[in-house]
């Protein structure tokens, strides 16, 4: 399977509506705050990582153990490798280190950063409130990528925080088309309507059980070029 593609597919395609309608907006007037949310499996894990690489986007990814500190730190340490300012990183507390990356974004109004696993910083008022300041304090766009309930345990949590969010997009199923626009893209071998109706069936909407069940094609392709798709069992490897 060809690796590192992105797929315009309908996910994709709204996704980055979320991020056009932030980068058109009147910037003094609305801050640059969005959020993609949906069940596990759909991509937009996917989607955050490979948008951020192409674009040049600041990915970053939350995890259980993320504290403001840590996240100060992995901000700056981005911020420096995104402007070219070398590999000494400023050290220094945790308010000193993140008004060192406000003034970075403040002199740098463009920049987009993608924040996923935002689900983790629920639980972390501080390192909420931290994101909130970025889009606050600057011009910056931050996009957060989350579970499928981020959005109402956002307006649960902080209704303010929650009304300061300016885009929305839930991340829906996979359809036949968009599987069949992946499979054209991706698999390196010839793609019929009996491999479409094979993906479609057997992964029920689930991009990363899609994405399974089109390298266990390839691989059976590969060891009987005659093999029948419709007669291919995937109970074993599903």
């Amino acid at each position: 399977m060809k690796p590192n593609k992105l797929v315009q597919i309908k996910n994709v395609v709204r996704a980055d509506a979320c991020i056009q309608f932030l980068m058109n907006r009147p910037k003094t007037e609305m801050v640059g705050l969005g959020l993609i949310y949906g069940k596990p499996g759909l991509g937009k894990t996917t989607y955050a990582s490979r948008i951020a690489f192409m674009r040049g986007y600041i990915y970053m990814r939350l995890e259980s153990t993320t504290t403001p500190k840590s996240f100060a730190v992995d901000l700056l340490t981005a911020l420096y490798r995104r402007f070219g300012l070398g590999e000494f990183i400023p050290s220094g507390t945790t308010n000193n280190i993140f008004k060192h990356c406000l003034k970075l974004l403040d002199d740098n109004p463009e920049t987009v950063i993608v924040i996923d696993e935002i689900d983790y910083a629920f639980k972390h008022e501080r390192l909420l409130g931290a994101i909130r300041d970025i889009v606050d304090v600057t011009l910056t766009i931050v996009i957060l990528v989350g579970m499928q309930d981020a959005r109402n345990r956002l307006a649960a949590i902080n209704r303010h925080y929650f009304d300061r969010c300016n885009y929305f997009y839930e991340f829906r199923k996979v359809g036949r088309d968009d599987i069949r626009k992946i499979a054209k893209e991706v698999m390196e071998i010839p793609v019929d309507e009996s491999i479409v109706n094979k993906i479609d069936f057997n992964c029920e909407g689930n991009l990363r059980k899609a994405v399974k069940i089109m390298y266990i094609i390839e691989r059976a392709k590969a060891s009987n070029p005659q093999l029948s798709i419709a007669n291919l069992d995937l109970g074993r490897d599903l």
